[in-house]
């Protein structure tokens, strides 16, 4: 007998069964195992996408990552969230059980007894951007913080808590406990996906006569909500656009700096505005570097962060943060064994020095919030020349 949520539907000739599971369960991978071995379906289809299940099925693809590559590419952003949730994962599933067993498990099984694995689960880099597009600046920076508390945090997590997040409505609870402002992200990560799964999997059922759909339990009745019809799920894999306050902002803040700049030498003179020019450069430029030292960047990596920062509010390719970690990547390449020790270095703040993974993001964003409160410094020194 199956403690886990199971639904069971035809579909067409197909036979469907879905099992509902907890990523870090012990129960759940017996499930998988039992279940499959009972049923013997011809399709397994398992709540992955292409990337993902290429990370099951070869371990150690991730620890090959050309670091390098990633910041040249400026994809540094969507690693950091896959590190931080692999990180809070692994946190998660100390001990025997590792996070995605239960999924390793389903596809081990499907290929036991030659029936076909099929990833139903959007991409994940979709996801991603499709969430991060609907929210505002501020709600990108809580959520950044929400992602970076939970890499710096230790998480007790009992074996019944663990079981807890079997009950259909835990992601539901979560999110509900969000700021409204919210919504849309829970749409993107919750909604949406139980859409994509349910026409994913309606699809293999095409093609199949017994399957078995091994998804987490929380997207279960979302799931059995749009599985009995045809969905649109084109429109779901769309990046969305930036907004128009987002492209107006690239412009508004720098045109206010050099509107500043202008005011000061056109009030006060080429000497002033001299000074005031001096200022941007060497308290942007400093700081920035402070960062950088205080992330024990290399030193090419701290003159570069110094170099970028007076320029960077006016060039969106040019960031002393991102110039910084580009530079790392290529002067202190990550060995195997960083990729591999990431959540337990992340554990102590010795850590994020010693890992060079987690090393890079320090010199990603240490210098940027220098050169960030270097900005506030000398714009409200100007701002006050008008005011006295």
């Amino acid at each position: 007998m199956l403690n886990e949520p199971i639904r069971k539907l035809q579909l067409g000739d197909c036979e469907v069964t879905l099992l509902g599971t907890a990523h870090v369960s012990e129960a759940s991978v017996k499930a998988v195992e039992k279940l499959i071995q009972e049923i013997k379906p011809d399709t397994v289809c398992v709540e992955l996408c292409e990337t993902r299940m290429r990370s099951i099925v070869d371990p150690d693809s991730w620890k090959k990552q050309d670091i390098f590559k990633v910041f040249k590419e400026r994809k540094m952003y969507l690693l950091l969230s896959s590190l931080i949730l692999s990180s809070f994962q692994k946190k998660l599933g100390k001990g025997e059980i590792k996070p995605g067993d239960e999924l390793r498990k389903a596809i081990t099984e499907a290929n036991l007894i030659g029936a076909r694995v099929v990833p139903v689960d959007r991409e994940v880099q979709t996801t991603l951007k499709r969430s991060w597009g609907n929210v505002s600046f501020f709600s990108k920076v809580y959520l950044s913080s929400v992602l970076l508390t939970s890499l710096i945090v230790k998480e007790e997590v009992t074996a019944e808590k663990i079981e807890e997040m079997k009950r259909e409505d835990v992601l539901k609870d979560i999110f509900t406990n969000l700021p409204s402002q919210f919504d849309e992200v829970k749409k993107v990560i919750i909604d949406e996906r139980d859409r994509y799964l349910a026409q994913k999997i309606r699809e293999a059922s095409k093609t199949s006569k017994k399957l078995i759909a091994v998804v987490g339990a929380g997207h279960l009745q979302g799931i059995m909500n749009y599985i009995y019809s045809e969905q649109e799920i084109s429109s779901l894999e769309e990046i969305p656009e930036s907004k128009f306050w987002d492209k107006v902002g690239l412009y508004i803040f720098p045109l206010a700096i050099l509107s500043l700049f202008g005011l000061i030498f056109y009030k006060f003179g080429s000497i002033e505005g001299t000074k005031f020019l001096q200022s941007w450069i060497l308290v942007k430029g400093s700081l920035s570097a402070l960062g950088a030292l205080i992330a024990l960047a290399h030193p090419v990596s701290i003159f570069l962060a110094f170099i970028a920062a007076p320029i960077g509010n006016f060039n969106p390719i040019i960031k002393p943060g991102w110039l910084a970690a580009l530079c790392e990547s290529f002067l202190r390449k990550p060995l195997v064994e960083d990729f591999e020790n990431i959540a337990e270095d992340s554990e102590h703040w010795k850590g994020y020095w010693k890992n060079r993974v987690i090393h890079i993001f320090l010199v990603l964003i240490l210098p940027q919030v220098g050169s960030s409160i270097g900005t506030f410094i000398v714009m409200l020194e100007g701002v006050k020349k008008f005011l006295n």
